[in-house]
């Protein structure tokens, strides 16, 4: 069988398992993660909204995660729950994240590795239980894997055959797409910059030497700087801030704050806790590391060992600094990245067989190396994939520890459900998986009321989960209606309805609804009156109110 039908059976084999997981997950036991809901909510917002426009998409987050959301959202009249229960985003990361699976093993044949170890590295890579569950939940863990593994790959293949043409799929694509799904690329931007400058810098001829090194660094970084500029500058022209995920209300740093975030204790303990993070999702990381180091050093290509370090490294310092320094969450999935890095080291810790011929051979490639020029013994194969499948076990139990994997250890209340269980723990995991259930319901009682347009005013900050969920999103005016404010200001003029309220403590407290009325959830603010009271079953989520709005006082 041909290496290009190997890597097809991979992507359809991991994509139908990843999609098979998001479906059992999220449509058949309703374990949805808000930023993925949320997501699916603002490419709703683009198509399917009372004032459908592309800039709905929002700008607290970059959006790729959410545009790739929105061909699904098309398909919400065959099946609403494709939308409602947020498989629509399920089935964009099955897909990313079945491409970062391909490009794992692309990394092996590139190299001329024997196939059963190809296979092995990436069967145990594809089957992490952190890769299986966010290549399923509709995150952008899979998309941010997948431009990162893609980058790795290419860039490994420069620094052995000096091809432009690989900078280009780099630094063009790869990069730049990386960094309109994460902000972490930032890290990976900056340090692939400077590496490939100075590698160009060390083996070009010394007369144009200097000129060289800056025009690969710009092919390479360009591209995720402009990206960068470029959405700062469309968010500054349409919000009024350049970087809303910053100095926004609804931003990480304002949700920090607002959920009674502290951060560590001290710069070097926010370290620890990010070391240990990917410790438990790549225990065997550092050996792995060390001997691929060993038996490249002093070889011809020994270079390639320091794409990984780069790219990956590149993005595990940002996050760490961003914990350790109180700007971010404690959460285990922003260490993610150390999974696909231990693979990719796996896969460069053997000896090359014969590498793809390069299509454009530069005037610096490096003379290609092959197993008889690097030797280890044959059998060293074994203890590296031994070695890389501990990451398994280690990573399964990592998710069950609530104080490093917050959003991943409720999952013990689907995977051994325990009715009986009236533990703290086992009550906190029911919470989490039942998380959304409650604003389904609500949306379930707002539709039966068969409500005109526009007649319910909610802020997507918690109502996201109601709007997504709803037959009729137009029923809802949110803040990205261009007369949301206007219509706010007099509800009763503009024949709305109903108001949804959350407390306004918390997160609630940046809910524009409560910014404009903030005795609402407690009073009516004048404006209301008190119709239905809808405690919360979910974990995090407030108690919700709904509040009619008063009809205009009738003139004299």
């Amino acid at each position: 069988m041909t290496d290009r039908r190997v890597k097809q059976l991979a992507f359809v084999a991991s994509f139908l398992v990843y999609a098979a997981a998001g479906y059992w997950l999220q449509v058949k036991h309703g374990f949805i993660i808000g930023d993925a809901l949320s997501r699916v909510q603002a490419a709703q917002s683009v198509i399917d909204s009372r004032q459908p426009h592309l800039a709905a998409i929002g700008f607290i987050f970059t959006p790729l995660t959410a545009m790739v959301d929105i061909p699904g959202i098309l398909l919400r009249g065959v099946w609403p729950d494709m939308v409602t229960y947020g498989f629509v985003a399920s089935l964009a990361s099955a897909l990313f994240m079945a491409g970062g699976v391909v490009q794992a093993l692309s990394i092996g044949t590139d190299r001329g590795l024997p196939r059963p170890y190809i296979l092995a590295i990436t069967a145990i890579f594809a089957l992490n239980p952190m890769i299986v569950f966010y290549g399923s939940n509709g995150m952008s863990e899979a998309p941010f894997i997948f431009f990162l593994m893609w980058t790795v790959r290419r860039l490994i293949m420069w620094m052995v055959d000096d091809d432009v043409h690989h900078l280009i799929s780099a630094g063009f694509i790869a990069l730049s797409l990386a960094y309109l799904v994460r902000y972490d690329s930032v890290g990976a931007i900056a340090s692939v910059g400077f590496v490939v400058a100075l590698t160009t810098y060390l083996r070009a001829p010394r007369p144009p030497r200097i000129r060289r090194a800056l025009l690969d660094m710009m092919l390479v970084s360009g591209p995720g700087f402009l990206a960068f500029v470029g959405w700062a500058i469309a968010s500054w022209l349409i919000t009024g801030n350049a970087f809303a995920q910053f100095s926004s209300q609804y931003g990480n740093a304002a949700i920090f704050l607002q959920s009674g975030g502290t951060g560590p204790a001290s710069f070097g303990t926010g370290v620890q806790y990010a070391i240990v993070c990917m410790t438990l999702l790549a225990p065997t990381l550092i050996p792995i590391l060390l001997w691929a180091g060993v038996i490249r050093w002093r070889r011809p290509n020994w270079g390639v060992l320091v794409v990984p370090l780069v790219v990956f490294g590149g993005v595990l310092a940002f996050q760490t600094y961003s914990y350790a320094t109180g700007q971010t969450f404690g959460f285990l999935r922003y260490y993610i990245v150390a999974i696909p890095f231990a693979a990719c080291m796996a896969m460069l810790a053997v000896p090359d067989g014969a590498l793809a011929e390069p299509k454009r051979r530069g005037r610096n490639a490096l003379a290609p190396a092959t197993g008889s020029t690097i030797r280890p013994a044959r059998y060293g194969y074994l203890p590296v994939a031994l070695a890389f499948a501990l990451c398994m076990p280690v990573a399964g139990w990592g998710m069950s520890l609530q104080r490093y994997a917050p959003q991943e250890y409720s999952l013990g209340a689907v995977l051994a459900p325990d009715p009986h269980n009236t533990s703290d723990k086992a009550t906190s995991q029911r919470r989490i998986a039942a998380t959304f259930s409650t604003e389904r319901e609500l949306a379930r009682y707002l539709d039966n009321l068969d409500l005109p347009e526009g007649s319910v005013i909610t802020d997507t900050v918690y109502g996201f989960a109601v709007v997504v969920a709803s037959r009729d999103p137009k029923t809802f005016i949110v803040p990205s209606d261009n007369d949301f404010v206007k219509v706010l200001n007099d509800p009763a003029a503009f024949g709305v309805k109903y108001l949804l309220s959350v407390p306004n403590t918390g997160r609630g407290v940046s809910d524009a609804v409560n910014l404009r009325y903030p005795t609402l959830y407690e009073t009516g603010g004048d404006v209301a009156t008190l119709e239905l009271e809808i405690p919360n079953d979910g974990d995090g989520q407030p108690d919700w109110r709904l509040y009619r709005v008063n009809e205009p006082a009738s003139e004299a």
